[in-house]
């Protein structure tokens, strides 16, 4: 892997570049294929691997003060120079592309380093100053490689592991899942302690994905990229009334795996939800695992209190009632009268009232309120505003002692 080495890979971004690139956007949209969520760019990255396509993969690995994406945002470069996917607010991804040229012509990888300054970027309106590191790299179809794409078709967790070399050396990344490991780096004191903090990370909620220094028992410093990919998150709104269907919508629009359960077939077809994912009579058939979030909107006792009972066995960490407290004590109530009891414990998911206090009052006011709390939940925060936190994200990277 290379870094700084030429061409030159860490720039400040200037006035002229940003500016072409801006054009290239207006005039070349055809060819860009911004909007694409990771999810998406990783789907895309799936199939190059297994067709043994040619591609460039830039995947942010490490963020300094604010930027408009985290570590793990990807896009893919086409030898054409179109490109799929955003690393940033538009101010990065037409410098990168035209770099993809050097990745094709060498084969080699490369992190290049870009300082976006404050007063520039915020002074042309592109909103993401910070130093921004982006590894890129020829799309790689190896047997390792091979078994990464099987996941990201698949969906399934795993974190892939790269060592950030600052030579022409090559290093295979660590492929690690909650069951196996895949791929081995020479020291393997590192390695154990790779796929500790690696599994760690499969046990959370959302995907978090850092670069972190590592001092071997050489005394050398390496330094690790984790790259998570979790299976998208899954919504069961159970009720398929008329506030529903904003709220299959914008869960779809914001990566929910949606599922809209009720058995009136009438309210419940693809012309009324036809974002969401699967349309279902009844939850016999429906796997709930830690990524499953639920709400419940029946506006119906009986039906409701059939759904919490099933959402309460569950192992969703979220269940979301609609309606006043009072009403969910009726439908606790009503349970206990068939002798459906549940512990503290149990109890700690629900969340009735269901929703962040905006002081919503329409269908799609409240579906948004539901979304954020649900969000809020995932990511560990409380909601609130922004201007009363000192910084806007969390800051992942992490010190980490000697692995030996």
């Amino acid at each position: 892997m290379e870094k700084q080495q030429e061409p030159n890979h860490q720039e400040k971004a200037m006035f002229p570049a940003w500016w072409l690139g801006f054009f290239s956007f207006l005039y070349k949209e055809s060819r860009l294929d911004l909007m694409l969520s990771n999810q998406q760019v990783t789907k895309l990255l799936s199939g190059k691997i297994k067709n043994h396509d040619t591609g460039v993969l830039a995947t942010v690995v490490s963020v300094q003060g604010s930027a408009y994406k985290r570590e793990g945002a990807k896009m893919i470069v086409e030898a054409t120079g179109d490109y799929h996917g955003m690393i940033s607010g538009g101010c990065l991804e037409s410098d990168v592309a035209a770099s993809a040229e050097y990745i094709y012509r060498t084969g080699k990888t490369i992190v290049k380093k870009y300082e976006l300054d404050e007063d520039l970027v915020w002074g042309l309106g592109l909103g993401c100053p910070g130093t921004v590191e982006i590894l890129m790299e020829p799309i790689d179809s190896s047997d390792l490689w091979q078994r990464i794409a099987d996941h990201y078709a698949n969906q399934e967790a795993m974190v892939v592991c790269k060592i950030l070399k600052d030579d022409d050396s090559v290093c295979l990344p660590l492929l690690v899942t909650k069951e196996s490991v895949f791929g081995s780096f020479s020291d393997e004191y590192l390695r154990d302690h790779v796929v500790r903090i690696a599994r760690q990370k499969l046990t959370r909620q959302t995907a978090q994905s850092e670069s972190i220094h590592f001092e071997t028992r050489n005394s050398k410093e390496e330094i690790v990229f984790f790259d998570v990919h979790l299976p998208p998150p899954k919504l069961l709104i159970f009720g398929a009334g008329h506030d529903a269907v904003p709220l299959a919508r914008i869960s779809t629009t914001t990566g929910f795996e949606t599922t809209v359960i009720d058995s009136r077939p009438a309210y419940n077809t693809k012309e009324r939800f036809p974002t969401a994912h699967f349309l279902v009579e009844d939850s016999s058939q429906i796997n709930v695992d830690s990524q499953t979030y639920i709400v419940i909107m029946n506006h119906h006792l009986e039906r409701d209190a059939a759904s919490l009972a099933f959402a309460l066995k569950s192992d969703a960490p979220y269940i979301g009632i609609l309606g006043p407290r009072t009403r969910t004590q009726r439908l606790l109530s009503h349970l206990k009268e068939e002798e459906i009891v549940f512990s503290p414990k149990q109890l700690t998911r629900l969340f009735s009232p269901i929703g962040l206090d905006i002081g919503a009052e329409t269908p799609e006011e409240i579906s948004l309120s539901i979304i954020s709390e649900i969000t809020a939940f995932r990511t560990g925060h409380q909601g609130g505003f922004l201007k009363n936190r000192p910084f806007i994200h969390k800051k992942l990277q992490m010190a980490v002692e000697n692995p030996s």
